[in-house]
């Protein structure tokens, strides 16, 4: 390999110093390391916040599902399975975050985080978590909200009607239905 005339001057003038002194050479070795690793680790440049990318430019849809034992398990699952089954139609991606709480300014962070996850779409489930969803559609005007089995005033939030039988076989499909329609034509 040949080096331009500027290069190859400096570096076999230190090849020679090296050659022949090992502590030469191994002081030489880790200067050019730290400065060829402080190069790297400079230039790797970005954004030192982590961000929730959509790689696939789907619509995203979430679900904020209620405390465990709530009252509107049936009505959460039924919401989840007909989110699932507008995403394998295609052009949506469906996902599910844990709200521990119904308290409005308790679950606020949860809200939050799926916002800041770009979901397009944020469901929520049952008359208790209504106080949420309207807090969290306060502070985040730009978001649209959907409540399934409740309804809200709000402009930015929508509501899926429950079936009058939740607990029938029927009823659950319906409303699975009604879920994947609602988020199907959001995309």
């Amino acid at each position: 390999m040949r080096l331009p005339a500027l290069t190859a001057r400096p570096v076999h003038r230190l090849a020679g110093l090296v050659r022949g002194h090992p502590v030469i050479a191994a002081a030489t070795a880790a200067v050019l390391l730290a400065a060829v690793s402080l190069t790297a680790l400079l230039a790797g440049g970005g954004s030192a916040q982590p961000r929730a990318a959509n790689v696939s430019r789907n619509y995203r849809a979430c679900l904020l599902v209620s405390p465990a034992g709530a009252t509107d398990a049936r009505l959460s699952q039924e919401s989840w399975q007909g989110m699932q089954d507008a995403a394998r139609s295609g052009g949506v991606n469906a996902e599910r975050f844990p709200a521990p709480t119904i308290d409005a300014k308790a679950a606020l962070p949860y809200f939050n985080g799926a916002v800041q996850h770009h979901c397009e779409l944020i469901v929520t489930v049952g008359t208790g978590m209504k106080p949420a969803t309207e807090a969290a559609a306060r502070a985040n005007p730009h978001q649209q909200f959907v409540i399934v089995g409740a309804t809200s005033a709000h402009p930015h939030i929508s509501a899926i009607a429950a079936p009058a039988d939740p607990g029938g076989d029927q009823a659950g499909r319906e409303l699975a239905d009604r879920v994947s329609a609602f988020v199907s034509d959001r995309r």
